[in-house]
């Protein structure tokens, strides 16, 4: 497996994956840091008027729909660009010619994905701490939700993660995998926002943040234990039946 992972290591090297991990949580942390500097005075009453109990809070609940629909996306490219190296000048082929495990194979790219993705959640969560510092929040930082909104996404995008990996794995045209995943990042953005479908696992991203919009003004996310938990399930359960679909099909 080692050996494994370091080959498709250097193969992503080759890649431009280090573009999408840092692109979504620069646009964001851009926009924030914009919104925050040239519309001070409307930030502050929309604060007020939302009941924000710190400024910090106010920063996630209003990068949460931003971010529920930039990292699925992300995770689409990322899925994309992975899988494509092997689809590119029928590699697949030359790949599984080779005495190795296709489950092992297929771990290895939802590991390098997952790592991808995690990096990309950690230059998030090191932006918000330094834009809250450069913004001079007067609040101490509350590391437990930064962390609880950053690295939280990563579970509640695990089945889509899951997915748009076997989707890309499966199809040679990257084409329909992205825009797969793009019309699902969409999709849930409408689940979230109508009562009778926001339990849909693709709205979960939307409402991952520690905390949310609530008729007495921003609270704490007190589903979001049930959200993480249910995509946790799913997404194992959906690596699982790629993993199996994988070792199962023919050549690519």
């Amino acid at each position: 497996m080692k050996e494994i992972l370091r080959a498709d290591q250097l193969k992503l090297k080759r890649s431009s994956i280090l573009i999408i991990v840092l692109l979504i949580p620069i646009l964001i942390l851009t926009y924030e840091l914009v919104n925050f500097t040239y519309r001070a005075e409307l930030v502050d009453k929309q604060a007020e008027l939302f009941h924000a109990g710190s400024m910090w809070m106010y920063l996630l609940y209003d990068n949460s729909l931003l971010f529920g629909l930039g990292f699925p996306l992300a995770a689409t490219l990322a899925a994309s660009i992975i899988a494509n190296i092997e689809h590119q000048a029928d590699g697949w082929k030359q790949l599984l010619a080779f005495p190795v495990s296709r489950s092992k194979v297929y771990l290895s790219k939802f590991i390098w994905l997952t790592m991808s993705l995690l990096i990309s959640l950690t230059i998030f969560l090191i932006g918000m701490i330094l834009l809250g510092k450069a913004l001079e929040f007067e609040e101490s930082v509350p590391l437990g939700l930064l962390a609880g909104d950053s690295y939280g996404m990563l579970i509640a995008t695990l089945p889509f993660t899951a997915f748009q990996l076997w989707l890309s794995m499966t199809i040679k045209n990257q084409a329909f995998p992205i825009l797969i995943g793009a019309i699902c990042t969409i999709m849930g953005l409408f689940l979230a926002a109508v009562q009778m479908t926001r339990w849909f696992p693709l709205a979960y991203p939307i409402q991952s943040s520690t905390v949310i919009l609530q008729y007495e003004g921003i609270g704490y996310n007190t589903d979001l234990p049930v959200y993480l938990a249910i995509n946790l399930m799913l997404g194992i359960a959906l690596l699982c039946m790629g993993v199996i679909h994988f070792v199962k099909r023919d050549n690519q």
